[in-house]
């Protein structure tokens, strides 16, 4: 996915670009960040673990592979895009945790479902339109010197 002034934008090609070896990479990195959550569950407990395993494993290898074939912009704005969703996945996480025992199962994820959507969705809006704000600000400048 691109971002192309405030949109989202999927390259289907860009797919095809990937190497045999990158895949690899991000797999391994995956596996290892699975494997320290899996020994701190043993260790520490469940819980821990559990929270371990919700970082985003592949995260890591796809920012620097995306750093080296693009360049460092593409990798912040790949690296925003996952802040963004695990902000939502946190509000998932707490929405699921009280409505579960409260409510019906599938009320509650849904319920869920719908406050990560919203969450998400309202802090992308919110950086398009702060990143505009500062593009503005910045063509102003360059215009009055």
């Amino acid at each position: 996915m691109k971002v192309e002034s405030g949109r989202l934008r999927i390259d289907l090609g860009a797919l095809r670009k990937q190497t045999p070896r990158d895949y690899l990479v991000r797999f391994a990195f995956g596996a290892a960040i699975s494997t320290i959550a899996g020994i701190a569950a043993l260790l520490l407990g469940p819980r821990l673990g559990g929270v371990l395993l919700a970082f985003p494993a592949i995260l890591p290898a796809s920012l620097t592979l995306i750093e080296r074939k693009s360049n460092r912009r593409e990798a912040a704005v790949d690296a925003t895009g996952a802040i963004i969703g695990s902000i939502g996945l946190v509000v998932f996480a707490l929405t699921a945790s009280w409505g579960l025992p409260r409510l019906d199962p599938f009320l509650s994820v849904d319920l869920a479902g719908a406050f990560w959507a919203v969450v998400a969705v309202s802090l992308y809006a919110a950086l398009v339109r702060l990143r505009r704000r500062n593009m503005d600000g910045k063509t102003r400048t360059k215009a009055t010197r």
